[in-house]
């Protein structure tokens, strides 16, 4: 025994699993939210004690799915005056932990800074995003960057992107793309439509995933396809303004508003089309779930959505913010049911090929193995605090 750790003469490793916290601004249901649940959930539990931490986790809608499974859930509850007790409240998770991985940008900002402070040993953070960032994130980023010992980004784009923008070496960054759960998200029997098409959407009601031009699109068929419908699934602070659009444009009774669903799977069996017309993305988790469902995919040439969709093969890309475009591959796949079925079995295949939940845990697993055998000396030094248990 080592300063109350447990050690192997052979490979100065533990016995005991490895602190690892893992830090979110919120707990809603979105992309970044859904990976940090899932490797929760399938790191192995005899390496890694995973703990979870919101920045405001009251909302928590997936705080209640970690707690079942045995996960520790936090609410550091910086709200309005209780930022500094938020902090305090981190502080004290840190002291105890040896991994640090962070997602989302006020969460990364705040790990950085705190987790370089208490010297946690392996402060990783999460880059998902690309365009869309205004100058003051795009510095703080930069300034604090160098305070991260590892970057993963979700796509090539997102890596080249971040490792010019911030001046990352090569080193201390690793694509790892996101993961789609193979089991829960796959093909199901459809009624061909021809007559009643269902288009349909699964993205948060957010104006960067601009389904204003999503609704001008979809207006543009109502002439050739007066029995298709669109149906999104989701919430978010553009859903007024949304409902308000659909009625000038004459297509209110078409569209479905179904809200915040836990388990998208079951409306995504009711789609024929899966449409995503972001105007910026890493890599969409909604994408990827449409893909493994058997959807042919009509999206944005955005971020590393084009790393995604195979163009002609799985889907059809189009520029972003152009309903024109958006309407006109929409119709050439309601008029070809064939090729909805060719795209929806080889968006599977790539689906299972590329973008298993399997493979992104085993490439995390083996990303957090390789950064512990390097910093051996900073997990077992007697001043960390940390004792097994």
């Amino acid at each position: 025994m080592r300063g109350g750790r447990m050690v192997t003469a052979e490979r100065d490793a533990p016995t005991d699993p490895i602190p690892l916290l893992l830090l979110v601004a919120t707990l809603d249901r979105g992309g970044a939210e859904k990976i940090l649940t899932r490797l929760a959930l399938g790191l192995p539990r005899e390496k890694y004690a995973v703990q979870v931490a919101a920045l405001q986790g009251r909302s928590g809608a997936i705080a209640a799915d970690l707690a079942r499974a045995g996960i520790p859930v936090h609410d550091l509850g910086m709200r309005g005056k209780a930022v500094l007790r938020g902090v305090v409240r981190l502080v004290r998770l840190l002291r105890r932990v040896r991994v640090l991985f962070s997602f989302m940008f006020h969460a990364t900002l705040l790990g950085r800074l705190v987790g370089a402070g208490l010297r946690v040993p392996i402060r990783i953070c999460s880059e998902r995003s690309m365009e869309g960032d205004g100058l003051g994130r795009r510095l703080l980023n930069r300034w604090t960057v160098p305070l991260a010992t590892h970057v993963v980004a979700v796509s090539e784009r997102v890596a080249a992107y971040v490792s010019r923008e911030f001046r990352i070496p090569p080193g201390r960054l690793t694509t790892i793309v996101n993961g789609v759960d193979l089991t829960h998200f796959r093909p199901s029997l459809r009624t061909r439509y021809p007559q009643a098409p269902v288009i349909g959407c699964t993205a948060r009601l957010h104006a960067e995933n601009d389904h204003v031009t999503l609704l001008h699109g979809f207006a543009r068929l109502a002439d050739r396809w007066p029995n298709a419908q669109l149906l999104l699934v989701g919430r978010g602070q553009e859903e007024h303004h949304l409902r308000a659009l659909a009625e000038a444009l004459g297509v209110r009774g078409r569209i479905r508003f179904a809200g915040e669903q836990a388990d998208v799977a079951p409306w995504l069996a009711q789609m024929e089309v899966y449409v995503q017309p972001s105007l910026t993305a890493g890599i969409s988790n909604s994408i990827l779930e449409a893909m493994a469902c058997g959807l042919p995919v009509v999206a944005t040439a955005v971020g590393g959505t084009v790393e995604v969709v195979a163009e002609g093969e799985t889907g059809l890309l189009v520029p972003p913010g152009d309903p024109v475009a958006l309407a006109e591959a929409l119709e050439s796949l309601l008029v070809d049911p064939a090729r909805v079925e060719a795209f929806g079995r080889a968006g599977r295949a790539r689906a299972e090929a590329h973008f298993g939940e399997a493979l992104m845990l085993q490439r995390v697993e083996a990303l957090l193995d390789q950064l512990i055998r390097r910093e051996l000396h900073l997990i077992f030094k007697p001043a960390s605090g940390w004792v097994a248990g």
